[in-house]
């Protein structure tokens, strides 16, 4: 079931407060108190796509999420880059965004991509400004359907097909203790670096480009 707001404070607190069933979604025109990760603030103007469902927990979440999102925007002769974790890119810029919140058995997962809105985040772009135009219900209908199938493949599967929109493999990246080049995405969805020490780390925090 797909609920259908005018403005809440935010798609994944409310569906948080409901016993929902899997595939369960909302979507709001407006968020007051839409959030990224690490609590951080998301603009959520009127214009973007604001959506949250509730999905079987999976360690790769977001891996999945980020390559049926990709999967559906391509066909829009779009260069969609995934940037490890949650990031949407379209040349560098920032398209979008993915929030998974785990709760045992489920999670709540919520897409915020920038459609007609302008936000003030400089190094951000929307689908407006690519002369590209998507109906939000048939969107949420194409990307419930495709996560649904990758639900099914293996997390190795999953991964091959997250490389081949990755923008990270063979970059230098730094993060909160330290810098280092991007080996792989390994099967349980950690970014593989090598830092300065020659040391291979696996990391879970959020990371940026040299």
């Amino acid at each position: 079931m797909i609920n259908i707001v005018d403005n809440i404070d935010s798609t994944n607190t409310w569906l948080t407060q409901f016993n929902n069933d899997f595939f369960d979604s909302i979507i709001s025109f407006k968020q007051s108190k839409g959030y990224g990760r690490l609590g951080r603030h998301w603009e959520s103007d009127i214009g973007g796509l604001y959506y949250s469902v509730v999905l079987p927990y999976r360690k790769i979440l977001p891996i999945i999420v980020g390559v049926s999102v990709s999967e559906i925007l391509v066909k829009y002769k779009l260069d969609i880059r995934l940037k490890w974790p949650n990031d949407i890119l379209v040349d560098g810029k920032k398209l979008g965004g993915i929030l998974c919140q785990s709760n045992g058995k489920s999670s709540i997962v919520g897409l915020g991509i920038n459609l007609h809105n302008n936000p003030k985040f400089s190094e951000s772009i929307n689908l407006s400004e690519l002369n590209c135009n998507i109906n939000k219900l048939n969107f949420v209908d194409n990307l419930s359907k495709k996560i649904s199938v990758l639900l099914k493949c293996k997390d190795q599967e999953i991964i091959d097909k997250f490389l081949a929109y990755d923008c990270l493999i063979g970059r230098f990246v730094s993060w909160s203790e330290g810098k280092g080049l991007v080996e792989k995405i390994s099967n349980e969805g950690y970014l593989v670096v090598r830092d300065t020490n020659d040391k291979v780390v696996f990391l879970t925090d959020e990371v940026h480009l040299e």
